[in-house]
């Protein structure tokens, strides 16, 4: 079954399988090719996202199971739907008690059958962590949380097994190894403390430790537990807990010690995802099991894999992955590319999901007038006038040097122990080559190279030496050797000269890779795209901080390129990760033609509503004001009752926190700033505390000021997403008006019932005849052209990309395939004139938007979007 359109849904406790099953007749109407499904399988406990698995061999009992999912999937195979699926390799859920894969490394350590499917440095130069796994989990310093009594030794009766528990959360396993330290501790236990001694050293297959487990079981050894208690607050008298802890193969710490001394590979900074080695064929097969069942018997029939930069080989998983089944698949990967970057071809991937459209977008949508004075407003209004590549090199140093501290000193540990019987270059002092290390990663302007044992690509070269360039002259006082070195490192250069030490420089330039992705994505993603408040509707996932707009000729360019080469990619405008819903985007690129208004109201606000007593961040008032204006709801055109009002209130703080948190000025996740942070809550309490207030009057005069040009923005990009190049996606519920914030607000309840409710009237209605009210003209557009999708499956995704000539401010191009025409035209905010007319091809069309046969001309001056389609319809 061809992919012509998905629709995603984030699963949860709240809404599992079964309740998707029953949405199969609703986006079988609607015109949906394949449910998109966040992760299904087994994760931590309450997770409301799915990726922290804890287990690939195990649907999510929380979602349903694997019966329900099979039922799932059924159903919507009987409605002419496939499904795709949404898969993790990359990292597992740990911390906890749920996995139980990292759970028996901590027990068994390096012994483990399962230490090999996990990144760990067992040979840490970390004080008191060689051998062992460190566990960031603790809320406090470790003498503080043992004195308190918040690390407690239990047995586990079932099991025959003993665990330390931290805060009643995170299960630390005691090796059976050490058993003997517990059993002498009361008497009665002696002879099964000798025989727990001496099975030595015997690994955890061998057959004594299930006897031993089992006359443990027989016995009652709770009463040795007391020797393990001692008195909160009496430090001492807790020794005895502290020895056993002290042998086993985890080291329990503070969670602010992750920075300094992590010695697994997580996803990014988040300790409680562990990386996992899946380049290793046997891990491969033990995380990819189910999933190709699954496959294989058709229950799946497309896959897309999450955060694939964070493998040690993509090009070599892919390929791998396409050798697994016997048949082609969908596969789509979740890369997030440079403005200058193409997906490798090499990798056999259909494309990746999706955000290069969505800065596309929004970047022909805002208007290009607006750039400069919006800049201009921005610094006045702010103060801030540096530059945005320089706040992008700034927050990725801030990452090296300290939520990724420890990454980047094992790296630069290896770099020097290369140079170490090298004359040339053994006088490298370590801090020249952590600084020269961390100014070359900031410089680079992707988030990874892809070098492999076949070498590395010119364009990959040209990169790196591209970033050492940048290096240099941000901070020449570095060694210039040291870049020299490291350049010649990461292009490999160094393992031609050195062949003896090819490996070792492979392993090291592998791993380095997998660094740089992280750091782009803390110091991009997560610092710069929320300090850069000039124009938020541009600050989204793979955008390029500082450019504004794009051009009809860059746009088109891309359509043809994507024709070309992927012209079966995934087209996205929301998804779980984007800051901002497609809808509150296309709100806050209104502003662009609209500047001195926009001025104008920002000032006056600021007068309403800033506090001598307790003054926030001009720049994060500027990106609040943003904010507000984009999850402001579209038919919200007076002042609300006091309790929607309220509940928008609520999301805006939730969303200015997460916001404010993550650009790491003024506040942050870890010691963060609470007088700062209750603040800035105050000032939004002033801002939407009544509905009757002079700010929500003044806003709500620019709300309804720009509300016509951003409800042509949406209905601009819906239609061009369903018709260009490319295979649409359908965030939850953004068939209809789409304004959420950030996670977690974009992954609240959707009211399914209510489109089903509006599709059934809207169903036999030219779009145009839609009202806005609700969104539902969105829907009605939505609907048709999937069902154009459904018809003309040729045209849409194989059909040519012809750019049109049109007056200035519209944008249209022609589509053909098998005999069969689409024309599509959308005018641009930046038109000038009411009336945007433009000459047709010959021939006689028929607007599947206004219902109208046309031939001639077409008027976009009353309707900004048309979609014409060959008159015989």
């Amino acid at each position: 079954m061809s992919v012509r359109a998905t629709y995603r849904i984030q699963f949860t406790s709240d809404f599992r399988f079964a309740d998707a099953a029953r949405l199969a007749p609703y986006l079988s109407r609607l015109g949906i090719s394949h449910l998109y499904a966040s992760p299904i399988l087994a994760a931590r406990e309450g997770s409301t996202h799915g990726y922290d698995g804890v287990h690939y061999s195990l649907i999510s009992p929380e979602l349903g199971g694997e019966d329900e999912f099979r039922a799932m999937a059924a159903t919507f195979r009987e409605h002419g739907m496939g499904v795709i699926v949404d898969f993790v390799p990359n990292h597992m859920g740990v911390g906890g008690a749920d996995n139980v894969f990292w759970l028996s490394v901590l027990e068994w350590g390096q012994q483990s059958p399962v230490a090999g499917w996990f990144d760990i440095d067992w040979e840490s130069p970390t004080p008191g962590l060689a051998g062992k796994v460190l566990m960031p989990f603790l809320g406090d310093q470790y003498g503080e949380v043992l004195a308190r009594g918040e690390l407690e030794l239990r047995y586990d009766a079932d099991r025959g097994a003993f665990a330390v528990w931290a805060h009643d959360t995170h299960k630390l396993p005691i090796c059976p190894q050490t058993y003997a330290m517990i059993l002498r501790a009361a008497p009665g236990y002696e002879e099964l403390a000798a025989d727990f001694e001496a099975a030595g050293e015997a690994g955890p297959a061998d057959p004594v430790w299930a006897d031993l487990r089992r006359r443990l079981r027989e016995t009652d050894p709770t009463p040795a537990l007391a020797a393990f208690r001692g008195t909160p607050g009496d430090l001492e008298s807790w020794a005895a807990l502290d020895r056993l802890a002290e042998a086993q193969n985890w080291r329990a710490a503070k969670f602010s010690m992750d920075s300094d001394a992590i010695n697994y590979r997580r996803f990014f900074t988040m300790s409680d995802l562990a990386g996992v080695r899946v380049e290793k064929a046997e891990v491969f097969a033990g995380v990819h099991r189910l999933i190709l069942r699954l496959m294989e018997e058709g229950v799946v029939e497309g896959i897309r894999i999450d955060h694939i930069d964070g493998l040690v080989d993509p090009k070599g998983y892919c390929l791998r992955l396409r050798g697994s089944l016997d048949r082609p698949f969908p596969l789509y990967v979740e890369k997030i590319l440079a403005p200058d970057e193409i997906l490798p071809e090499s990798w056999q991937a259909d494309g990746t999901t999706g955000y290069e459209f969505a800065n596309l977008a929004v970047g022909l949508l805002a208007d290009p007038a607006g750039c400069e004075a919006l800049t201009q407003v921005h610094a006045d209004f702010t103060g801030q006038t540096a530059a945005p590549e320089d706040l992008v090199h700034q927050a990725k140093l801030e990452i090296m040097a300290q939520p990724m501290a420890a990454e980047l000193e094992s790296l630069s540990d290896r770099l020097l122990a290369l140079v170490a019987d090298d004359p040339r270059r053994r006088d490298f002092g370590r801090a020249a080559v952590r600084s020269g290390l961390s100014q070359v990663v900031a410089a680079l302007d992707v988030y990874r190279t892809y070098a492999d044992r076949d070498g590395l690509s010119p364009p990959d070269r040209a990169r790196i030496e591209g970033a050492v360039e940048r290096a240099r002259a941000r901070a020449p006082e570095v060694d210039p050797g040291i870049y020299d070195f490291i350049a010649d490192v990461m292009t490999l250069e160094l393992a031609g000269e050195q062949p003896d030490k090819r490996d070792e420089i492979l392993a090291l330039v592998l791993r380095l890779q997998q660094f740089t992705g992280p750091v782009m994505a803390k110091g991009l993603e997560d610092r710069a795209l929320y300090r850069y408040a000039r124009f938020i509707a541009l600050n989204e996932v793979g955008s390029e901080p500082g450019h504004f707009g794009v051009s009809l000729e860059t746009f088109h360019r891309a359509n043809r390129d994507r024709l070309e080469r992927e012209p079966g990619a995934m087209l996205t405008t929301s998804t779980h990760d984007t800051k901002r819903g497609e809808d509150a985007r296309m709100r806050i690129a209104a502003i662009s033609g609209h500047v001195e208004e926009w001025a104008r109201k920002v000032e006056e606000w600021h007068g309403l509503l800033a506090s001598e007593d307790a003054p926030v961040d001009r720049n994060e008032e500027y990106f609040f004001y943003q904010l507000l204006l984009g999850v402001w709801p579209m038919d919200w055109a007076g002042p609300p009752p006091a309790e929607d009002l309220a509940a928008l209130r609520e999301r805006v703080e939730a969303g200015m926190l997460k916001s404010i948190r993550e650009a790491a000025v003024n506040s942050r996740w870890v010691f963060g700033n609470e007088e700062y942070e209750a603040a800035f809550c105050a000032f939004i309490g002033r801002a939407l505390g009544a509905p009757d207030s002079a700010f929500l009057r003044s806003f709500l005069e620019f709300h309804a000021r720009i509300r016509p040009e951003a409800e042509d923005n949406i209905l601009a990009q819906t239609v061009l997403k369903l018709t260009v190049p490319g295979m649409p996606d359908i965030y939850q519920g953004a068939e209809l008006w789409e304004q959420s914030l950030v996670d977690p607000d974009n992954r609240r309840p959707v009211d399914f019932a209510l489109r089903e409710r509006l599709l059934a009237e809207l169903v036999d209605k030219p779009p145009a005849e839609a009202p806005s009210e609700g969104g539902a003209v969105k829907l009605a557009l939505t609907a048709r052209l999937l069902r154009l999708r459904a018809e003309a499956p040729t045209l849409l995704a194989r059909g040519s990309y012809e750019p049109l000539e049109m007056p200035e401010g519209i944008c249209a191009f022609l589509r053909e395939a098998e005999g069969r025409r689409m024309l599509v035209a959308c005018r641009l905010n930046r038109a000038q004139g009411a009336d945007a007319k433009a000459v047709l091809p010959a021939g006689r069309w028929r607007d599947l938007v206004s219902g109208e046969t046309l031939s001639g001309e077409l008027n976009l001056g009353r309707l900004p979007v048309a979609v014409l389609v060959d008159g015989a319809e």
